[in-house]
């Protein structure tokens, strides 16, 4: 969905206005996001706390095992939002606020579309992560 509201504030919103609302919603995102990483964490403890007697069943048991896997899984998701929003998000902020200052420099640019795509590749191996919990997840409740 906010791909979707993404693009047609692309096409609405003057380029001047187009940094601040994309910071905004990022923000927005990362809390809501925050808030259902943190919920779920918390509903997952309490069922893991149900079917794990001890830390040891974590390597010693098929489904510590997996949850395990998914717990790995889960950290690298959170560090590569965390990178995203703290260390890439606000260089690329202020690469763009810069460009509409110096609208004519092609070197900013290209820095300003380089960044871009790391920020695209970090954002699709933190898109296949997710989807990787959702698949240990249905492992969990399968197994």
């Amino acid at each position: 969905m906010l791909g979707l509201a993404v693009g047609a504030a692309r096409r609405t919103v003057a380029e001047s206005e187009r940094v601040a609302l994309f910071r905004a919603l990022g923000r927005r995102f990362l809390v809501a996001g925050g808030i259902a990483m943190a919920v779920l964490i918390a509903t997952g403890t309490d069922m893991a706390a149900d079917r794990l007697g001890a830390w040891s069943d974590l390597t010693d048991t098929d489904y510590g095992e997996r949850l395990l896997a998914k717990l790995v899984v889960v950290t690298g998701v959170i560090a590569l939002t965390l990178f995203h929003s703290l260390v890439q998000g606000p260089a690329l902020t202020g690469l763009r606020a810069r460009a509409l200052e110096h609208p004519e420099d092609e070197d900013l640019r290209r820095l300003i579309r380089r960044k871009a795509a790391r920020a695209g590749i970090v954002s699709a191996v933190n898109l296949v992560a997710t989807l990787a919990i959702l698949v240990l997840a249905a492992r969990l409740l399968t197994g």
